[in-house]
Order: structure tokens, then sequence, then C-alpha cells
């Protein structure tokens, strides 16, 4: 970035630096209602978020004070990749489910002597493809890239294979005039509008989370405020977590601009705002000072030696918080051996939701009421076959009946070969319950709780909750992976303290720390007694 650049852009930018809880995104979207109240146009303000989920808050929080807009009256309200996707609506997009799965099965056997894997096939899953997408996100060799990584999954050959092969189904054409991909992936559209997209004059740019842009996505920032009147941009560089992913946290915390920093934490107690500082001041020197204050409350901190231990019965909403997915997997399997009901950050439930259903509708049809054929099919996936004394209607087979009809009991006796036994539903669902299932189901049931409803407890990644809160949190120190935090590198126990400063700042009232004898671990109790040591 030249001199001049620079000085332009630092004239019209504002940098928020929000710790956790004191609202980056609220003070962003109050400044789009304050230029909506001066009278600039929706279509004049270019909001930009990570997420389309993120970006309908937004935008719903903003037309509750302002009914007479419409949705579509903010275009600009998008993610980077949907905004550049809409000055190239004319080039097809990759589609993850079709096209990938067809890149594996059939060009890439073919061609690149590759055999995919079921993880392949499901989306982006491929190892060699995700190393070489991070690769063009930090604008890095793919090469150099792939013999950093610390496991690899190919051979270097193959590696390279994979890429070209890629490349080469992108733009496919199996004869003049016939079938032809020429179809963009996301981090192209994102390259395309930085190369050859046109400027669009905002009156204002904003940017969220802008410490987790990746050193491509900068360069279109960048390209987008040249010719913006105003620059918002919103972050937390204690918070920069996805470096592992491209994300370039240095560029936020160099980029031109006047710097403010929100100074009050709504979320943050005095005893967790105190415990997060201890992280902190690992961190001396590489990041931007931030002097902010708690909510004035007292919270409580607690460390214990099991999950079992950990007083559930407090009251409010709860995160449990994991380094790494292999420790949140065994989270959830000890969270299922408790009885505890959760789901994670996507919605999924602590069960089979299907299964679920067929028990409802199981009890439902016993007491004497009717269900659909849909729930009928789905229910008999799990029932005993005829073989075994309970049904002889393969689910599949159900072309006797109209997708609108429902049945009773006895009508699924005579109609649907089921044997007129209304057994209770953990001896009826015996194929596809396993034991372990069935006691859970049971000890669910048996606390009443409200299966349809939310779960009070999230079980995920601290990745995957970034942005949340909850009442209460729990921190598991266990990683599954060679740790030892003390001989890493500087540049590397930044980043570990990160992540885990962004678990424990999650909470609203209490932080319940997961201590482990497992040898990989990050050391949580090192932290904590050095918080209750100087904590007055």
């Amino acid at each position: 970035m030249s001199n001049s650049l620079k000085q332009k852009l630092h004239g019209k930018t504002v940098k928020f630096f929000g710790p956790p809880g004191t609202g980056k995104t609220h003070r962003l979207l109050e400044r789009v209602k304050r230029f909506l109240k001066r009278g600039i146009s929706p279509d004049e303000i270019c909001y930009i978020s990570f997420t389309n989920k993120a970006i309908e808050e937004c935008l719903d929080r903003v037309r509750k004070d302002f009914k007479g807009y419409d949705q579509d009256d903010f275009k600009y309200f998008r993610t980077l990749h949907s905004l550049a996707r809409q000055q190239f609506a004319d080039i097809p997009v990759l589609d993850p489910k079709v096209d990938m799965l067809q890149f594996h099965t059939q060009y890439g056997t073919v061609k690149i002597n590759y055999k995919p894997t079921w993880d392949d096939q499901k989306v982006y899953n491929n190892w060699s493809l995700q190393i070489y997408d991070r690769a063009r996100n930090m604008k890095a060799d793919p090469i150099d890239l792939y013999k950093r990584e610390p496991r690899k999954k190919v051979r270097l050959q193959q590696f390279k294979s994979i890429i070209a092969g890629y490349e080469q189904y992108k733009t496919y054409e199996s004869k003049p005039g016939e079938f032809k991909n020429d179809r963009l992936d996301f981090t192209d559209m994102v390259q395309k509008y930085i190369d050859s997209g046109l400027p669009i004059p905002f009156k204002v740019l904003m940017v969220d989370e802008a410490q987790d842009l990746t050193p491509l996505q900068w360069d279109m920032v960048v390209k987008l405020a040249k010719h913006s009147d105003k620059v918002y941009l919103a972050g937390d560089d204690d918070q920069a977590i996805y470096e592992w992913n491209g994300a370039e946290v240095t560029f936020f915390q160099t980029f031109p601009g006047k710097v403010k920093i929100l100074q009050k934490s709504r979320r943050l107690n005095k005893k967790v705002h105190f415990f997060s500082k201890c992280l902190l001041n690992g961190m001396e020197g590489h990041r931007i000072e931030k002097d902010f204050t708690s909510n004035g409350k007292d919270g409580e901190i607690y460390k214990w030696s099991t999950l079992k231990k950990v007083p559930w019965d407090i009251e409010g909403t709860w995160m449990v918080l994991a380094r790494i997915n292999d420790v949140k997997r065994e989270l959830q399997d000890e969270a299922k051996k408790m009885g505890l009901y959760y789901q994670d950050m996507r919605g999924n439930k602590s069960f089979d939701v299907n299964q679920w259903k067929a028990i409802q509708d199981w009890d439902k049809i016993v007491e004497g009421g009717s269900i659909t054929r849909e729930d009928a099919c789905n229910m008999y996936n799990y029932l005993l076959n005829i073989d075994h004394g309970y049904r002889s209607t393969d689910s599949k087979k159900w072309s006797f009946a109209h997708p609108n009809q429902v049945f009773n009991f006895e009508q699924l006796h005579l109609q649907g070969g089921m044997v007129e036994d209304k057994k209770p539903w953990a001896d009826a669902f015996k194929r596809k319950f396993k034991d372990s299932e069935k006691r859970y189901f049971r000890t669910i049931i048996n606390k009443e709780i409200d299966l349809d409803a939310k779960a009070r407890i999230i079980i995920d990644t601290i990745h995957q909750v970034k942005g949340g809160e909850a009442d209460n949190v729990v921190v598991s120190a266990k990683c599954n992976f060679p740790s030892h935090f003390d001989r890493k590198s500087l540049d590397e126990r930044i980043k570990e303290l990160r992540v885990w400063y962004t678990g424990v700042t999650r909470t609203i009232n209490t932080l319940h720390l997961l201590g482990t004898y497992h040898r990989y671990h990050f050391p949580l109790s090192k932290y904590y007694k050095l918080y209750k040591s100087n904590y007055a």
C-alpha cells in the first residue's frame, strides 16, 4: 500500500477495537442508523460480515427502527463473496454438493489418479483443496504451505496433481460447443473482483469482525475503501483465532485510520475480566493495548476435575467448550452418559431427531391418535421386522397410501403389516436403537424436558461459538495433540492464548475450568492459580 493511499484511507477510516461484550456490532449498526436518519440511502451503505446469518440479524436490527425499508433496499449488506458475486452474476459458481462430487468421482479418478474418500465427496472436504484454498487466501505458494503442514495426507506429487486437476475441471470442456464448466469458486470470485470488478462508490463502508480477514480479502476491502467516503472497521485482535485458515490480524492492526477503543464490557463480570487479563499478559507487545472495564458484577470462577462435578443446577444457559473437535465429541459422549440434553451451534441435537419423532409417533398411535404416511415410514425404519414378530411392510413400499393419508394403530395393522401388539416404545424399537440410545432417551424423557425446544446447553468448539455468549461456560483444557505450551515459539503461544481468551470470555455469570490429567493440555490451572493469588 503506497503512502499516498495510506494517507487517503487514514483520513476517512475509523477502527473500533472491541474487547468481548463491548458491542462492536452494535456500534456499527448505530452508525448505520445515524446515516439513514441523515438521509443517506440504504443502497449507499455497504455492510460486510462473515456469514449470511450475521447479515440477516444485522438487517433485522436496523429495520426495527426503519420499517419503511424492505430488505431488498439494503442490497449491499452482504458477505465479501456475495458482494463479488453480484458483479459476475453471469458466470456459474461451483456448487460444492454437485461439482465437487463430480470432480472427485469422474474427473478426479480418471485424470489425476486419485481415489476419493467419502469425506472428500461430501462438500469441500478434500485436504489438498483446503490447503490450496488457504494458500490463495494467504497469497502464498501452495507448495510452501503444503511443506509446512505437520500431518500430510497425500504425497507432494499427488497434491500437485489434485490442484492442477481442480483448476482444469473449473474450465473443462468435453467438446467444442458441448459440456463446459467455466465456473468460479468462492475464492475465485474475490480475486476476480480485485482484478476486474467495477468500483462501487459507497458513501459508507463497514466491515465487522475485521480481524478474521485474509490477505486476499483485505485486498478487496482496500479496493472498496478507495471509493467510499467513510470507512468503519470493527474487530478485536485479541480474538483473532482463524489464522490457521489464512486470516492475518496484522492487516487490521496496521490499517490506517483513527483508533477507538470500546471500553465497557456488558458481558464480563469482575472475576472473569481479571482472569482474562491474566491470559492477555502473555501477549504483551503483540496486541493493541485496550483498557476496558467489567460490568461491575462479581461473578464466579470454579475449577473441576470432571464434567460430572459441574453444578448443572445453576440456572441459565450453558456452553461447554473444547479446543478441538475430538475433545468436543468426548465431552458430548460424557454429557450423554450423564443424561444431559444439549445441541451444538448448528442446532444439531444430542439425539437422532428421526428416532425421537418415531418415539413420539408410536406413543401417539398407541394412545389412539393418527400419523401421516411420511411419519409412518420413518417409524417403520426402527420397528422390528416380521421375523422377530413386529412388522412386515418395508417403509419404502408404501405405494398403497396417498401422501396425505393418515393412519391410526388399527389401520397400520391392517394395511401396513404391523402386529397388533401395543408394546412400550423401548420394546418395539430394537432394529436401529442401540441400548445406549434407549437409556439416553429414557433418562431425558423422565426428566420431562421439552425435547422440541432449544437446549439450554451448547457443546461445541471455541471456534464455533465465537461471537456467542452464555450465562455459564465450561472450558475444557484437553487438547489431544502435542501442545507443550511452554515449549512453543512466542508466535505459537500468542495464537493459543487468543483461542483460550476467546473461550473464557463467552461467559456472563460463571466460568468453570475443566482440568485434565491428559498429557496434551493447555495450562488453564496455571492461570487459575495466578488469578487466585492476585485477585483482590
